[in-house]
């Protein structure tokens, strides 16, 4: 992800300085490689964020406020808890750097296209000092300014909800009328001119159906964000719980859509 909006920020005629905490994943890049994180932040107009999870994005906020000239502005893609973007924006306050956390959907092709949706959470003028760059990695129509920090995280966190839910429920659906004696990619068909069509069904399904189940959104990665959706939930849910038992089976290196291997008769399904 962090690559595609590297390559596009700097396209947009920004100097651009990348620290990756895995070097390879720098290579190439056009951009200059910083030894450490708080060389790179160093004096930047903004810093923007591409990392794992809650304890990653600490740990680099507080690396970047470390800085002798700390940048005015935190850009923060991750998928994390929203009390922690909480926590970021408040270790990046006493310094007048605003944090916000602006979460990103669309997977690696978006980010090679720049046309992610990115949810914003944070003040109305962070989000307007941080327009120029956010037209540069995500489409401006599909960018949501949430409200305070944490709240893009939130819109986040119920759309991989969704996200988990609904490929499970059709990859179940299909199953069903698989084995009933329908053809899926004829059950494709007929759900996509019903009321049962999906972005799943239409975007994430065609790869599924062959048994392609090479990553492009980790099972692992959606399982961290169920968690995440579960303890902002706080109580039990009759319809995201039992879905994400079904991921904890599912080869977190695998793409989600590998939770169908448990409920379809898939291309590869043994292996």
């Amino acid at each position: 992800m962090g690559a595609g909006m590297i390559r596009n920020i700097a396209a947009g005629g920004h100097e651009v300085v990348v620290h990756a905490r895995t070097p390879v994943k720098a290579d190439g890049l056009p951009a200059e490689p910083a030894r450490d994180i708080t060389g790179a932040a160093h004096g930047a107009d903004a810093a923007l964020l591409s990392v794992t999870d809650s304890s990653d994005v600490l740990e680099v906020v507080a690396l970047v406020m470390a800085a002798d000239q700390p940048p005015p502005i935190i850009i923060d893609t991750s998928t994390i808890a929203p009390a922690a973007a909480r926590a970021a924006a408040a270790l990046a306050a006493p310094a007048g750097t605003e944090y916000l956390d602006c979460p990103v959907s669309g997977g690696p092709p978006g980010a090679e296209a720049g046309t992610l949706a990115v949810m914003c959470g944070g003040t109305a003028e962070g989000v307007a000092a941080a327009a120029p760059l956010l037209d540069l990695i995500g489409d401006p129509a599909k960018r949501v300014h949430c409200g305070p920090v944490g709240s893009g995280l939130v819109a986040k966190l119920v759309n991989n909800l969704l996200v988990a839910v609904i490929a499970a429920g059709t990859a179940e659906a299909f199953g069903v009328g698989q084995r009933a004696g329908v053809e899926p990619e004829v059950l494709a068909r007929v759900v996509m001119a019903s009321s049962g069509d999906s972005w799943q069904l239409r975007n994430l399904f065609p790869r599924v159906l062959s048994g392609d189940h090479a990553p492009g959104f980790r099972a692992r990665d959606l399982r961290k964000d169920l968690g995440h959706a579960r303890a902002m939930a706080g109580a039990p849910l009759a319809i995201g719980d039992p879905a994400a038992a079904l991921y904890e089976d599912v080869d977190g290196a695998l793409d989600y859509g590998a939770v169908a291997r448990m409920l379809m008769d898939l291309p590869g399904g043994d292996e």
